[in-house]
């Protein structure tokens, strides 16, 4: 056999790679951790300093840097757990109608559900790895966002209105007529604290120091009739970046914009060439909207137009001519920021002002008890698969196994690069990922054994046995990794977590079967190091097992398990579905324990009680931390034909008497040892449009599947494929309704798991 360098090039780059990718996630993980995690928090105090401070740097400085944070294992480059993992932000923020909203026709729920869309188009370009966005009471939206990095930066873009307002400057003259008309109202405290404008017809500006008093005259002037002139308002800039000297600009404005952001329908950031290293946003307008902008801007040439942007302004440009088309808002931008803007004029304004109600951290929804449970059943599982490969294949399982070993480290090598997040469905994933490898290597032994039984040499049978299971091998990952495409293109949330999971592993697991498995084969007979492979063998080379004659028997147990479940999971109706698709109870819960209470104990004591599936984190107040509070949801249905509110009275005193238990005091007062400090009603974690963007994910990844295994073999194969994938899902479900089981997004991660698998057969 000839030597392969460039292969071995390959795999060395790539094995290199993947843990110079997951040094940062290794290195975080074993940071020393106290109760309070002070490792963790000082060094990422000590990078957001560092990012403070940090000049505009040439490119080897950057490079440079970039070496450094890397080797103090940079926080931006660590694999996130999810939400169900680890925890993370927990938001809640509140509306008030306003009389604009009444007028445009909008009740309190269109309110409610315009907010939350909003929010969900923000989040899901905000690249937040499937945050649970749902309705809180009649007037909130609650946000769960996973993971602990940018948790300013999403609350700023959350609770953006993004009001976009066109508004014409008041000239020189009468601007400074007003000025003074306001300093002398207040006894020569207003003007002194401006700085003049350089050229005539700039804004005034307002060092930073000055800044609340200034603000504070400008709100008081504009109460007092005639002080300033009718229609005009006093509005000021955001505000300067930390390493600019300069502070804020004040204008005199119209009180009401020219035209707002109504017909707004593209915005694009791009770096400002003009004025690096600032960045800019494009936008532009429907036909209609042009038009209007074209005239406001043909009336007010000379004038200068404020781009208002929430109340301030973000720039104020002159206009020389009139445009036509959009156009740019500049302004002090970090490429950041000017991102963030972006996402939220493209997610549309908020039809009102929307408030911060509550903010804080929450707890794994898992708990650790689940975590350190599933990491043990997973190394078990995985430990037993790599002792079996060895057993029965002996030199070719030790081989199987660095395969599987080089799969998982390109997998956690991806999960870094792509910044993603890892949570239960995405484990879900890489857990189908890694029996699929397995799967591959036992496919290309038996394919070898076949070859030997023929009398070949063993590297004859190699090179067979290759060449004959790399076409099976493809084509089995192709058709799941159209799947995979099509769940990542068109489902939201859990699914598409899944999805991208599955994408990432199974293009590491036959890089691994195919590349690097041969790679050690052809090393180890190129030097003599294996002269023979022996296999066990305990089916015989030619079985004569009669499956078809037992398909009477056969379709008649799955016809039976079928019909069954399905007639079940009709009369259960709604009841199938947990805690994740239904309205349901929010209530945050404090136990009166002098001990830790663990996660896993009131889960326990909750399922004891006859709640299915309840969520239950830890739940920490803001900074200042809290002993023994949980938030717990459950999802429980109005089975007494009460109202909203009896049910989650019922549902209240039921958690109490579970949780008494726990307490110091279990004979004591119920309200004092289990004190409910927020009872709220919750819609669902995954709504309507994400239960239909999933059912259509599944159906168009079945008709490409078809597609393609009709391409590559014939129909009838596509049609028998799909039927019996969906037999095993139908099965399965048919189960879950005859137990008394509830499809919750764990289950549908599970269920994507055996569709994978089902396929992959």
């Amino acid at each position: 056999m000839q030597s392969h360098f460039w292969r071995t090039l390959l795999i060395c780059a790539v094995i290199l790679l993947a843990a110079i990718l997951i040094y940062p996630t290794i290195g975080w993980m074993t940071l020393a951790r106290t109760p309070d995690e002070r490792d963790r928090r000082l060094e990422v105090w000590a990078q957001e300093d560092e990012d403070r401070a940090k000049d505009q740097p040439g490119y080897f400085e950057e490079v440079w840097f970039a070496v450094k944070r890397w080797s103090e294992f940079d926080r931006e480059r660590v694999i996130n757990l999810g939400l169900d993992l680890q925890g993370g932000i927990h938001m809640v923020i509140g509306f008030d109608m306003t009389p604009e909203a009444v007028e445009r026709g909008l009740d309190i729920s269109d309110v409610q559900e315009i907010v939350l869309q909003s929010v969900r188009n923000r989040v899901n370009d905000f690249e937040a790895k499937e945050p649970i966005i749902q309705k809180l009471g009649t007037n909130q939206v609650q946000i769960q966002l996973p993971g602990e990095k940018d948790i300013q930066r999403a609350k700023n873009l959350i609770m953006k209105t993004a009001f976009l307002g066109l508004h014409i400057v008041a000239g020189p003259d009468e601007t400074q007529r007003t000025w003074r008309a306001i300093d002398r109202h207040f006894s020569n405290t207003f003007v002194p604290f401006l700085d003049i404008p350089l050229g005539r017809g700039g804004p005034f500006q307002v060092k930073v120091e000055h800044f609340e008093r200034v603000k504070r005259l400008a709100e008081e002037a504009m109460q007092v009739e005639g002080l300033v002139p009718e229609g005009r308002a006093i509005k000021f800039s955001n505000p300067p970046q930390l390493f600019e000297d300069r502070g804020y600009f004040i204008y005199l404005t119209d009180a009401k914009e020219r035209m707002s952001g109504e017909g707004l329908t593209t915005a694009v950031a791009r770096p400002d060439t003009q004025s690096p290293p600032y960045w800019q946003i494009f936008f532009d307008f429907d036909s209609e909207g042009r038009r209007d902008f074209g005239d406001l801007t043909e009336a007010n040439v000379g004038n200068s137009m404020a781009i208002v942007l929430d109340g301030n302004v973000v720039s104020a440009p002159v206009i020389n001519e009139r445009i036509f088309g959009g156009g740019t808002i500049t302004g002090s931008f970090t490429a950041n920021e000017a991102k963030d803007l972006v996402i939220a004029l493209n997610s549309g304004s908020m039809p009102v002002p929307v408030r911060e109600d509550y903010t804080g951290l929450v707890g794994a929804t898992l708990g650790a008890d689940s975590v350190s449970k599933g990491v043990r059943s997973s190394i078990i599982g995985l430990v037993i698969v790599m002792a079996f490969m060895i057993f029965y294949y002996r030199i070719g399982g030790i081989l199987a196994n660095i395969a599987l070993t080089a799969n998982a480290l390109c997998v956690l090598g991806a999960f870094a690069y792509f910044n993603a997040t890892l949570t239960l469905p995405g484990i879900a994933g890489l857990i189908l990922t890694i029996g699929m490898a397995v799967d591959a290597n036992v496919l290309i032994f038996e394919r070898i054994r076949e070859e030997l039984r023929k009398g070949k040499s063993l590297a004859s049978s190699i090179e067979g046995g290759y060449e004959r299971a790399t076409t099976t091998i493809l084509d089995a990952n192709i058709t799941t990794l159209i799947a995979a495409a099509v769940l990542a293109q068109f489902g939201t949330g859990p699914v598409q977590g899944f999805a991208v999971a599955l994408s990432i592993g199974v293009c590491s697991s036959v890089f691994a079967a195919l590349v690097v498995t041969r790679a050690v084969l052809d090393f180890l007979i190129e030097r003599k190091l294996l002269t023979k492979l022996s296999m066990m063998s305990i089916v015989s080379a030619e079985p004569k097992f009669k499956f078809l004659g037992k398909r009477v028997y056969a379709t008649a147990l799955s016809l039976v398990a079928i019909i069954a479940g399905a007639s079940m999971f009709a009369m259960r109706g709604q009841e199938m579905f947990g805690v994740d698709f239904t309205n349901g109870t929010n209530m945050v819960v404090a136990l009166n324990s002098f001990d830790s209470v663990e996660v896993g104990a009131l889960r326990d004591e909750l399922g004891e009680a006859g709640f299915n599936s309840p969520s239950v984190q830890a739940y920490e107040e803001g900074e200042a931390g809290s002993t023994n509070q949980f938030l717990i949801r459950i999802g429980e249905k109005d089975q007494s034909g009460g109202g909203a509110d009896v049910v989650s009275t019922t549902i209240s005193t039921r958690v109490q008497q579970a949780l008494l238990s726990l307490t110091d005091d279990p004979a004591g007062n119920i309200d004092e040892q289990v004190n409910l400090l927020k009872v709220e009603t919750v819609g669902p974690a995954v709504g309507k449009r994400l239960q239909r963007d999933a059912f259509l994910a599944v159906s168009y990844a079945l008709v490409f599947i078809v597609c393609y295994l009709w391409f590559r073999f014939e129909f009838k194969f596509a049609v028998g494929a799909v039927v019996a994938l969906v037999h095993d899902v139908l099965v399965v479900m048919g189960i879950f309704a005859l137990t008394g089981k509830e499809i919750t997004i764990p289950i549908v991660a599970a269920l994507l798991t055996i569709i994978g698998y089902s396929l992959n057969d």
